[in-house]
């Protein structure tokens, strides 16, 4: 676990192992930016999961502690020694270059939310389609209704959930003053990426963030409600879009002057080819105030999209929608490291 938003990604699974009696611990790797570790520390202070034990990295690599299987969402060559099985976890669909990167064929398994990835990879019985882990509680609909405390909406106003990425792919610098203007017709809540919270680079778009959005949210505890009571989600280059695209909301995308530049060349691990660009063929893209008025008006026609945008649920966010992804890749867990006992 490297920020507090990977909890959300295995807890699922977790909880499906705990209950066969399978032990499980959380490894927090302490060895990374203090901001990153003080942030995971505070969050997990208010878990109370019994029996799921806490461990830092620091910890089980001095004292040489080997677990049957290790659980992570990207490759760390460091933690390579402390498992006998390596299970990748996919936490997001965006930027290609990463997320399809050669270091997956350092893992047994992968696991994958639909398809579009398991083809993407080609590791043949490597990868396993179990469908979204993080998404369960949405379709079980057993998700925490309330909104952080110091969220207030208007009722009578459209809520607009802004999610940008950090980097050079964030809309911020260029879309926060302009998001911040329609503020007296909406409510705007603006859901901060934790790479533009604790990375120190990205200084100037908190403060973008934080001078001209009021309501600002910071963890993932209230994902689902923020998703539930938005009636439209504007994002950029962000592995959010497919979340908010699962959760069936109307997403507008932002693009500014040069953004295009960012995906040639290797600038950045977003290309032409990822689906957080290809997706921009489907979805509204708004150059200016004038496209994002037009697309936030009665007049645009959602509707027409709606068969391909079914299709990108099933075949990109989620082969099964059913609530039992977190279960599937327990099955799969439970299956490897019993074999090692075999």
């Amino acid at each position: 676990m490297e920020t507090s938003f990977h909890y959300e990604v295995y807890i699922n699974i977790i909880t499906s192992l705990l209950h066969r009696d399978i032990p499980c611990d959380i490894i927090i790797n302490d060895v990374i930016e203090a901001e990153y570790v003080n942030n995971m520390m505070d969050f997990l202070g208010t878990v109370n999961v019994p029996g799921l034990r806490f461990m830092l990295l620091s910890s089980v690599v001095k004292h040489g502690k080997v677990y049957s299987c290790l659980v992570t969402p990207y490759y760390l060559p460091y933690a390579e020694k402390i498992a006998s099985i390596h299970v990748r976890t996919v936490y997001g669909l965006a930027k290609n270059e990463w997320n399809h990167a050669a270091w997956n064929t350092k893992y047994d398994y992968i696991l994958c939310y639909s398809h579009y990835t398991a083809n993407a990879l080609n590791l043949a019985s490597r990868v396993k389609v179990v469908g979204n882990p993080r998404f369960d509680a949405w379709h079980s609909k057993t998700w925490p209704r309330e909104l952080p405390s110091h969220i207030a909406l208007d009722p009578e106003k459209p809520t607009l959930l802004y999610a940008p990425t950090y980097g050079e792919l964030s809309s911020l610098p260029h879309w926060a003053e302009k998001l911040g203007r329609l503020s007296n017709e909406y409510n705007i809540i603006c859901k901060l990426h934790h790479g533009t919270l604790y990375r120190k680079e990205e200084q100037p778009g908190l403060k973008a963030a934080r001078r001209h959005l009021k309501n600002i949210v910071t963890d993932n505890a209230s994902t689902f409600a923020l998703l539930d009571r938005a009636d439209y989600v504007i994002s950029d280059n962000s592995g959010f879009i497919f979340d908010a695209i699962n959760a069936e909301k109307r997403v507008i995308l932002l693009r500014w002057d040069a953004m295009d530049d960012l995906l040639i060349k290797n600038r950045s691990f977003s290309t032409l080819e990822s689906p957080e660009q290809q997706i921009r063929k489907l979805l509204p893209d708004a150059r200016d105030m004038a496209d994002l008025r037009l697309f936030l008006s009665g007049e645009y026609p959602w509707h027409e999209k709606a068969a391909e945008l079914d299709y990108i649920r099933t075949e990109y966010c989620d082969a099964f929608n059913d609530g039992n992804a977190g279960k599937r890749a327990a099955d799969i867990i439970d299956e490897a490291t019993s074999a090692l006992s075999a």
